[in-house]
Parts: C-alpha cells; sequence; structure tokens
C-alpha cells in the first residue's frame, strides 16, 4: 500500500458501483489512492468489474482465494451445485458456519428445543470452517482469522495479510463512551449479552 494511507470504504450496496467508477474517472487509482472496503467481497467485484476494483483492498475473514483443505471442497461443492462462473464470498461462509455450529450445538445439548439448553452446548463448539478453525466464544461471537485482501485481475482476491491465528471477539466497542466498559458472557447467565466491567 502507498505510504499516504488508504481510502477507508464503508459504503453498502449500489453506493459502491458509483464510488467506483467515480474514482477512476477522476484518475484516483489504487496506485495513488487505494481503499480499504469492509463490504465488497468477491460477488460485489464479479457485479461492479473487476476493471473498476483491480488494485483496492477489502478486509473479511473469508476470499474463495484462501488456501486450505476445507476452503477448497467448499468452493467445490458450491460450483458443482451452483455453476463454475459462480464465486463464494465470506457472507456466504459465515452462513455456512453457522449451520454446522448450530447443528453440534443441538446434538450436545441433545435438544433442538430447548433454548437454553443449545445456548449454553454452543458455548465453545469449534469448528474447522474453510476460513480456518473457528470458535464460538461465551460472547457468542466467533474467533476468526482476519485478512486483508487485494482485487486481482480475475476479480478474485490475493490475500496480502492473515493474522495467522484466530482473533479473540470483542463485541462492545471500547473506545465509543456508551458501550465503553461493558462485555458479555453467556456462561454466566447474571452477565449474558451485556455487563458492565468496572
Amino acid at each position: 500500500m502507498p505510504n499516504g494511507g488508504v481510502i477507508y470504504n464503508s459504503l453498502n450496496g449500489a453506493g459502491n458501483v458509483a464510488f467506483f467508477k467515480q474514482l477512476q474517472g477522476a484518475g484516483l487509482g489504487p496506485d495513488k489512492y487505494p481503499s480499504m472496503s469492509v463490504s465488497i467481497a468477491e460477488e460485489e467485484v464479479k457485479a461492479i468489474g473487476a476493471e473498476y476494483l483491480k488494485g483496492h483492498y477489502a478486509a473479511w475473514n473469508y476470499f474463495q482465494t484462501v488456501d486450505t483443505p476445507e476452503s477448497k471442497k467448499f468452493v467445490e461443492a458450491f460450483k458443482k451445485k451452483y455453476g463454475d462462473d459462480r464465486v463464494v464470498n465470506d457472507p456466504m461462509e459465515a452462513a455456512y458456519i453457522m449451520v454446522y455450529l448450530w447443528k453440534q450445538a443441538v446434538e450436545k445439548a441433545g435438544t433442538a428445543d430447548d433454548l437454553e439448553k443449545v445456548r449454553t452446548a454452543a458455548i465453545g463448539q469449534t469448528f474447522a470452517a474453510p476460513e480456518g478453525q473457528v470458535t464460538l466464544e461465551a460472547n457468542h461471537h466467533l474467533s476468526k482469522v482476519v485478512r486483508i485482501g487485494q482485487v486481482r485481475d480475475d476479480g478474485l482476491f490475493e490475500i496480502v495479510y492473515d493474522s495467522k491465528t484466530a482473533v479473540k471477539p470483542i463485541p462492545w466497542n471500547q473506545f465509543v463512551a456508551d458501550t465503553k466498559g461493558y462485555a458479555c458472557d453467556w456462561s454466566d447467565p447474571a452477565k449474558g449479552g451485556k455487563y458492565k466491567t468496572t
């Protein structure tokens, strides 16, 4: 990345189409003005056009180019069902993970009908996901690998940063006054979704 930093892009949906086309039209290419998007994945690159996004960055936990046996199996099965021209992305992989973690929690709880038993059984569940191993923490968020990818000519992402190990989640923002000093812990009924830490 250039030493001058990046444009942080938090746009969602159709606004991204105009944003990237106007960036390019104004001569603000990623060589001097790269963007870091938090909602652009493979499907969006395909829809907008790789020619507008090549060289820009995105932050996700999973890209189709993640090189794990689980990712290769996931991509292959998806393309077999939906077509070779389709791509997979982080939101798709997150939904895939969710179903398997729920299945494991139900099996451990021995029921799908008792929410409290399933909730308790879910804590600590791990899964060998396409992105790497994930763990459902006591705050009901996942420990996940963090990645930054750069859009290639083919519309997929070259992974330029990988945290190597899963990062523990902090669901309550500790830099905002309204949420600073709060946490959650579903393993303790007195704490649940929000409790004061200080």
